[in-house]
């Protein structure tokens, strides 16, 4: 509908054109009376090629707009094949992409949009946050299987997260390693027990990543000592193990901790930074702090799984609210910490933690975590990790890839062409009328 009230413009303005009026010279004009002015009009199409010009330059302005394309399928027969390669790639790679770029490879970005690009200058910015995996699974949307494709990218660990998806590629996947292949960090800066600042450093490495402790004056940092507060009303062996376990990663990191044990709930302090609140009783509403760590209710469950990652078996657990914040689960899956409320109680009738050398170690993980993100984590796959998801063998697709090649340069030039031959003859047809 737009196009076709573009198209009517021109007729419109063609078909009410004014004809200039023939000047009669005659001698004398007393003879002639008074009439008055009419202006006649023609509706008389003339001109035509004139108005098939100014037609068609509506019609190119609006196949401008509308981003043009070219689609054929996608075959070994039509295009010799892909090159996939990301910008921090190519120095390394430069001898061969180029020379697969001579052969008639198409160059592509290395992101699920698979844009093409003519030169390697045009490679986007690299996205450190992005999954190779979710780029293998876009390649298999819109490449045959018999199409050759070349991927160059690097090699970080973290870039292959998420599910490894099954596709079926003719893929030769080249990867290197970053040059910012090392990074040292300060993890995590706090008061230990001497008085004196210790900071958790962090290093990550293509091999792995390590933390490591060091000690110094103290200075502008977290110099506040934590407060850890655990109630207990009837389930007095849980509150000594747990307290055991605080201990021994007090030991440990040095920091500075006042654990307190309280069996009645009017003699909790004010504030603390973590309460193990291990009973079936809700939390008093007054109760202030920065965590609190709850016993689950219900009606315990007999289980045979272990805790994920650990030999630490579980023998009992209590159904599960809610999976927000899921941590700690079991082999099967299921959360035994969830936010805020634990799933199991720490005693040997429900699991080994208490028993477990492992049990200190997950509160550590719990209470400092030391999760890697993206921006740090240096470490690489190994390189025989890349041939799995290759040889997957997957369905055909029910749609034939398509090539798309973009119109827009060939529709300007015809665009300046039609523009060019519509001034010329509206030039000429106007010298004519004079």
């Amino acid at each position: 509908m737009t196009l076709a009230a573009g198209i009517a413009v021109p007729v419109f303005i063609h078909l009410w054109h004014r004809r200039p009026g023939k000047v009669l010279r005659i001698s004398s004009i007393q003879l002639l009376t008074a009439a008055s002015v009419r202006h006649a009009r023609s509706w008389r199409v003339s001109d035509w090629w004139l108005l098939l010009l100014r037609c068609l330059l509506i019609i190119l302005l609006a196949l401008l707009l509308s981003q043009p394309v070219w689609r054929r399928p996608l075959t070994a027969h039509t295009v010799k094949g892909w090159v996939v390669a990301e910008k921090t790639a190519y120095p390394a790679f430069r001898m061969q992409i180029d020379s697969l770029l001579r052969q008639g490879f198409q160059l592509h970005a290395p992101d699920t949009g698979l844009a093409r690009l003519h030169r390697p200058e045009n490679l986007p910015p690299d996205t450190p946050a992005a999954a190779y995996w979710a780029l293998l699974w876009a390649l298999s949307r819109k490449v045959p299987a018999d199409l050759p494709v070349y991927l160059f990218t690097g090699n970080r660990l973290a870039r292959f997260s998420g599910p490894m998806p099954a596709v079926g590629l003719s893929l030769h996947w080249q990867t290197m390693t970053p040059p910012d292949s090392v990074d040292n960090w300060n993890d995590y800066t706090y008061l230990a027990d001497s008085d004196s600042l210790r900071i958790r450093k962090g290093r990550s490495t293509p091999s792995g990543t390590t933390f490591s402790f060091v000690d110094t004056l103290p200075g502008a940092a977290d110099t506040a000592t934590l407060h850890y507060t655990i109630y207990t009303d009837k389930y007095q062996e849980d509150a000594r193990y747990l307290a055991a376990a605080l201990k021994a990663v007090q030991q440990y990191t040095h920091r500075k901790i006042n654990l307190l044990l309280v069996k009645e709930a009017a003699v909790i302090p004010a504030s603390q930074d973590w309460l193990w609140w291990l009973s079936d009783n809700p939390v008093p509403a007054g109760i202030k702090a920065g965590r609190v760590i709850r016993y689950a209710t219900g009606t315990p469950q007999p289980v045979a799984a272990t805790v994920a990652g650990t030999n630490i078996r579980v023998f009992q657990r209590l159904p599960v609210k809610d999976t927000t914040g899921a941590a700690w689960p079991d082999s099967y899956g299921n959360p035994l910490l969830a936010r805020d409320q634990l799933y199991t109680h720490f005693h040997p009738a429900w699991n080994e933690l208490p028993w477990s050398g492992d049990f200190p170690q997950k509160l550590l993980e719990l209470l400092y975590p030391a999760a890697v993100d993206k921006q740090h984590d240096r470490r690489s796959i190994d390189a025989r990790q890349l041939v799995l998801p290759v040889h997957a063998a997957v369905a055909k697709p029910a749609v034939n890839p398509l090539q798309e090649t973009p119109l827009e340069k060939i529709t300007w030039g015809i665009l300046l062409l039609v523009f060019c031959a519509e001034r010329y003859l509206s030039f000429k047809t106007g010298i004519a009328h004079e």
